[in-house]
This record gives structure tokens, sequence and C-alpha cells, in this order.
């Protein structure tokens, strides 16, 4: 679901839920998707890590998850951008946006080495969403570094603490909210993914002991919509990461057979990573059929009308996760498997 979220608060066209703050704020799941990868990381490497050699294994399944669809949607835009060019230089049709003017060589390059969104760049270039996947592929090897000196279960707690702090501190410095992406948005990884690794260190220590009521889960979902629907970029918008941390933490601890272990659920789970990568290929084809074909006019958003924009919306929805099916099952999933036998 947060996947979807981030989609629909790339659609570039009116909707109902075009004004709706959830959706205008929908950026910040991407930090639910560092905390809860923290979690995860941890929770699957923790105790495996310590040594050059796991060490390498570690980054090999982690690149072999991330860099394929990375690699597939940044030569998706630049077919996207070379078509532009093609366009504009052969057959005169006149293009919204410069081919090559953001999108440059060089920022081609960064993205290529996962470098491009350590600050670089002012902004996020060819695939938007990746910004997140260059500052998470780096936080890893900070992660990595951290389990090389092989600290106990109480150096971990305490360090993750430490950098978690120290990042949001930083973050708050140079960003002063949680918007930061091309430039600063590595210290915003860095602080949800130390905070999931918090988050495991709470979920070890309770899960004998206690199991959450579902109650609580839901609560702190509630909380969490509530946040982004009245959310106002600024300091406050820091509040998200503990608000994520209990969210992950109650669901962790929930007791078998819960609505989130259904199928669909699982399903959307599954193909999520896939479904945040392809959205903004699938979005600049819409925005070309509105732009080029029906030629509706844009201001902040393309004025289709709402009622128009929500049928456009739902087809965009239903396509996405088609395609995320797809590739998922066609790239993600087997790159994801080589990667695996790989350094068994």
């Amino acid at each position: 679901m947060a996947a979807l979220t981030v989609a629909l608060y790339h659609v570039s066209w009116q909707t109902h839920f075009s004004s709706l703050g959830f959706i205008r704020n929908g950026s910040m799941m991407v930090d639910f998707f560092f905390v809860l990868s923290g979690f995860v990381v941890f929770h699957a490497y923790g105790d495996r890590l310590g040594s050059l050699a796991l060490t390498k294994q570690f980054f090999i399944t982690r690149l072999g998850r991330l860099y394929p669809l990375h690699l597939l949607t940044l030569l998706a835009f630049l077919a996207i951008e070379c078509a532009k060019w093609g366009a504009a230089h052969w057959s005169g049709v006149r293009i919204a946006s410069v081919a090559f003017e953001q999108n440059t060589a060089a920022s081609f390059v960064a993205n290529l080495l996962l470098v491009h969104s350590l600050g670089p760049f002012a902004v996020p270039t060819w695939n938007v969403p990746s910004w997140s996947i260059s500052v998470e592929f780096y936080t890893y090897l900070l992660f990595a570094l951290v389990a090389l000196v092989r600290p106990s279960r109480r150096s971990w707690l305490l360090l993750s603490a430490g950098i978690a702090l120290g990042s949001l501190a930083a973050s708050w410095q140079v960003a002063g909210s949680m918007e930061s992406t091309a430039q600063f948005g590595w210290f915003r990884c860095i602080t949800g993914f130390f905070s999931g690794v918090l988050v495991w260190h709470f979920y070890a220590a309770l899960l004998l002991r206690w199991r959450s009521p579902g109650v609580l889960a839901l609560v702190s979902g509630v909380l969490v919509a509530m946040f982004l629907s009245v959310r106002q970029a600024g300091h406050a918008d820091f509040l998200i990461v503990p608000l994520f941390m209990a969210l992950i933490l109650f669901i962790a601890l929930g007791k078998p057979g819960s609505m989130l272990e259904g199928r669909g659920f699982v399903w959307l789970g599954r193909i999520s990573y896939t479904t945040y990568m392809i959205h903004a290929v699938l979005i600049w084809g819409f925005e070309f059929l509105l732009q080029y074909v029906i030629k509706v006019p844009r201001t902040d958003f393309y004025q289709t009308g709402v009622w128009m924009g929500d049928m456009l919306a739902a087809a965009f929805v239903v396509l996405l996760l088609g395609a995320s099916h797809f590739t998922f099952q066609t790239i993600e999933d087997p790159c994801r498997r080589y990667a695996k036998r790989f350094v068994a």
C-alpha cells in the first residue's frame, strides 16, 4: 500500500483525491520503506555479517535485488529522452521539457553508479523515485561497516540509536524537513534505516513475552494517516519516524492470522519494490497521452475534470499492478534468485 500511495502522489491530473493531505504528502511513505528496510535487513543479516567474505555476499544479494529494476527504468527514461530529442529535431514537435536538459550525461553516469542522490545534483534525475535506491544502497554500506566490528546486541542498540539521532540532527540542520531527496536524502535514509534496526531490537526483546493486539497496529496506522493528512513541511516532519517505528513494531508483534497476512496484502508487498520503481515510467505514458494526444491543458494538474481523472487513476492503478506483477515475475525475482545462487 505504501508503494501505491507514492505512485498516487505522483499522479499529475485532477482527481477527487488530488487535494487530500494524505496523498499530497504521500512522498513521506518512502520513509516507511526506510524504517522497514532497517528492520528486515537486520532480521535477515544482523547476526550473519562480521567478515569481509560475508559482507561481499550481502552486497551481491542486495545489488541483485535493487539494481536490475534500477537499470531497466534508467534505460526506459533514456529511450524517452532520445524520443523527445528526435521529435524536437526531426518532427518539429514542441516538447514541454527539453531533452537532456535536466537528465544529462553526467547524471546518467551517476545513476549507473548509484551515486546520483549523494549530493552531486540539486534535484532527482532520470527515474525520480530511484533517488531512494541510491541512498539506501550506501546506507547498506554504513550498516555493513558497523557489522564488521561485530558489536554485541547492546552495542548494536546504542550504535543504532546514536547513528539515527545523529543523522536526524544533520537532516534537521541542513534540510529542515523530510522533503530532502537528491542533496540530503542520505541523512533521511540513515535516520529511517537505523530506526528500523532499533525497532528490531524492541521486537526481539518483546516477542517471547508479549503479542500486540491488532488494535494497536490499527491505531498506529490511523495516527500515521492523520499526521499525513494535516502535515505541513517543516521540523514537525521528523515525527513521522517514531510513528512508522510504532506501526512496524505493532504489526511485527501482532498475533498470527491478521488481515495483513491475507493473500492480497502479501501479493502487494511482494511486488511493492517493482511498483515503486516502474510507476514513474507509466505516469510518463499517461502524461504523453493527456498532453499530445488528447491535448489537455495543464496548470498545477492536467485539467481532466475530477471524474475523468478518477477513471484515469483507476486505469493507472490496474495497469501499474499488472505491469508490476509481470516485471516482478520476469526481472526482479529471477535476478534476486540468481544473486542468491551466485553467492551460495
